[in-house]
Parts: C-alpha cells; structure tokens; sequence
C-alpha cells in the first residue's frame, strides 16, 4: 500500500522559490491548455478528447516545453482525470459542471514519478527542461529528504503552492508493506461521527467510549473569530488576504488534521489491542449538502473535514488487514437500541411515518420505552452496529450503553 508524507519546503534561496512560483505558473498555464482542447471539443462535437490526443495537441505548446516531460504529462492526467470525474458524476449530482478553467496567473501543483523522482545523498532533484535551464539560465533545486523515507521506494512527489506562492508544500507518495495482523473479524466497532463527541464508538462486545471533538470546535471557532477581525481590516484597505491571515488559516489546518489523525489511529490502536478485525463507520451521503442548521451550526459542520477522519480510517484498517465498512446511519439516532426499533433507511421521495419506541429527552441524553437512560450517540453507535448486520452479543453490548461513557481527549 501507500502512504503520504507532507512536509514544508523550507531553507532554499529566493531564486529557488523564484523557480518554484515559475515552474508552478508554467504547470498552470498548461492546464488551461488542455482544459480548452478538451473542453472545445465536448461543446462542439459532444465527444471526448482522450488523453493522448490531448497530449499530442499540448507538446508543442511552450508551457509544456518548459516543464520537464513527465510533470507536463503529470499535469495533463490532472486535467483527463478532473474530466472524467465530471462523466462519473454527471446525471446523479444535479449541480454538475464540466471543469472550469484555473484563475489566469494562480499556480499549480508539479508531480514527479517514475525515473524522474533523484534522490542522492539524502536530497531530491527537482527535474527541470532543458528549455527552461537554457532559456531561463537557472540551476538545479535540491530538497532535504526526511530521514525516515531515505531508503523507501518512493513512488511520487508532488510541489503544492500555497497562498499564491508564499510557501510550498512537498508531498512523498512512498510504498510500505501491508501488515496483516489476522484480527478476529467477528469483533466489531461501530463509530458515529458527530461534532462535540467526534467519534462514538461501541463494540459488540460491549465497550463504549467517546472521542473527544470538542478541541477541534474549539480551534476552528478561534480561527472564524480571528479571520474575520483581519479580514475587517483589509477590507478597508481593499485587501483580501495577508501573509497574516495564510499564517493562520495554515496553522488551522494543520492543528485539525494533527486531531484527526490521532483520533483515528487510537481507534485502531484499540481495536488491534481488543482483536477487533471489523470497524464500521457511520455516514450519510451529501450529508452536508443544503444543510440549514443555522449560521454558526453550518459554520462548524462545514468547516471541518469528516471525511478525513473516514480516509484515515480506512487507510489505517487497509494497512493492518482489518475490514472498513461505510454503513448508511438514517434513523440510527431516532430508533431505541435497547427496544430493537425498525431501522428504516432514508428516502426523499417518501419520508418514513412509523414511530419510535424511546426519544432523546434533552441534549446527549437518550431515554428508551422502559425508561433506561443512556448516551445520545452511544445508541446511535450500536444502531449503526446493528444496521450493519454484524454479529452481536444483545446482552453483552446492553452492558455497554452507558449514559456517561469513557471521554477520550488526545489533543
């Protein structure tokens, strides 16, 4: 399998960075290329231009040119790529559009792979033309490699610009083993995914407890009050962004990204100590999408990337041989566990008009028909584990649902 490291690019020299914001503007020219090759053709014959007609059309053009050939490609299979997206979601979304063309002068990311990727003596070679070298008369960019991939088999690199080149970032695709640790399958963890408790986790074997998201809320809330004190004051100076602001949208999201990783993997650092070999995570598609919960609601909801937190779980259970489900959660919250309500699933075309055995009598606070209380998203959780139609021990999980479960906070 593969994993990603993320690092920031820094230490080089202003002409370095000069090259970097260069190469970046030559990538994004070159993707309007062959956006508008692509694109003329779909509007004017309703036919698709394929890659590698599509390559034969930019090759002669001179952002291709000055790129090294395989970024150039790289950059081409972006575009095919974001296209053929566009076909895969055409007729199910209702808002889809074909790809727009990038803002004329922006920057976008190069991607090296296959012999272009040089590594020697702990530093990597940025591959450049020949053309831009002459032309340009620059030199070569070397990038200190993190000590823990000198040695692995890297597959890809890609150089992101940020913030219209005030940084960069350098992202190592590299290839480890998978390691699979024949966890019993039979064991299960649900997790509902909410917001102040992030994840909810229940197993069916009876063991609750709540990852704390409060810290996440907590750092995007600061974030929202912060950026709009500075965007105030560009706004009278007819600004829109400042070093400044990036500054601290950038910290923001690494601080998250930091919450959720280190959620995810005690999660699984649980399930590997407990033999659990099943983790079913709770989800709704376009859960988010039209969402009208109120302004400050909808701020949080939308701001903060669930499906993050979903990508390394699965990433997690496919590197250590464990079985990741996506399990559809309508009405898991609604219906009573413990009274083994009927667990309908959504449809918009026809609403559900049956009722349920328990309610939720306040916030976080579940009351079932025999007047058992128990946490709010612990029986969302076993629902969901119920939905899942993995096996469950009734008596044993019962046990579990606890109206004050274990609060997990890693950060």
């Amino acid at each position: 399998m593969y994993l990603t490291q993320i690092n920031m690019i820094r230490g080089l020299t202003k002409a370095e960075y000069f090259q970097f914001r260069e190469l970046c503007f030559f990538s994004n020219c070159l993707y309007n290329v062959a956006l508008y090759n692509i694109r003329q053709q779909f509007f004017t014959d309703k036919t698709y231009l394929r890659f590698e007609s599509n390559y034969h059309e930019c090759k002669d053009n001179d952002n291709y040119k000055l790129l090294q050939s395989s970024v150039a490609q790289q950059t081409l299979r972006a575009v095919d790529f974001a296209f053929k997206s566009f076909f895969g979601s055409f007729g199910k979304v209702k808002s889809a559009r074909p790809p727009r063309y990038r803002k004329k002068g922006s920057l976008y990311t190069l991607t090296i792979t296959g012999n272009s990727i040089s590594i020697h003596d702990g530093f990597l070679t940025v591959p450049q033309s020949r053309t831009y070298m002459s032309v340009l008369n620059s030199h070569r960019i070397r990038i200190k490699v993190p000590e823990r991939l000198v040695g692995k088999n890297i597959k890809e690199v890609k150089i992101i610009p940020l913030y219209k080149g005030r940084a960069f970032k350098i992202a190592y695709c590299y290839e480890v083993d998978e390691q699979d640790l024949r966890l019993n399958r039979e064991n299960s963890l649900a997790i509902d995914i909410g917001l102040d408790n992030l994840a909810t986790c229940v197993t069916n074997f009876g063991t609750s407890f709540i990852m704390d998201g409060r810290k996440i809320k907590q750092i995007n809330q600061n974030w929202n009050k912060r950026r709009a004190y500075l965007q105030s004051i560009l706004t009278k100076q007819n600004r829109y962004s400042s070093k400044l602001l990036e500054r601290i949208t950038l910290k923001r999201k690494n601080r998250i990204n930091d919450c959720l990783k280190k959620t995810a993997r005690y999660i699984v650092n649980f399930c590997i100590a407990n033999d659990i070999g099943t983790v079913i995570c709770g989800y709704n598609p376009d859960f988010k999408r039209g969402m009208n919960l109120g302004a400050k609601i909808n701020q949080q909801f939308t701001q903060i990337s669930f499906g993050a937190l979903r990508r390394q779980l699965e990433n997690f259970c496919v590197r250590y041989g464990m079985k990741y489900v996506e399990q559809e959660e309508s009405y898991t919250s609604k219906a009573s566990f413990l009274d083994l309500d009927f667990l309908p699933v959504y449809d918009a075309e026809k609403s559900y008009t049956g009722t349920f055995s328990g309610k939720r009598i306040k916030r976080g606070l579940y009351k079932s028909k025999s007047g058992r209380l128990i946490n709010a998203d612990v029986n969302g959780a076993a629902n969901i584990l119920r939905k899942s139609k993995q096996k469950v021990n009734f008596e044993q999980l019962c046990m579990g649902l606890l109206d004050s479960p274990l609060r997990i906070r890693v950060a």
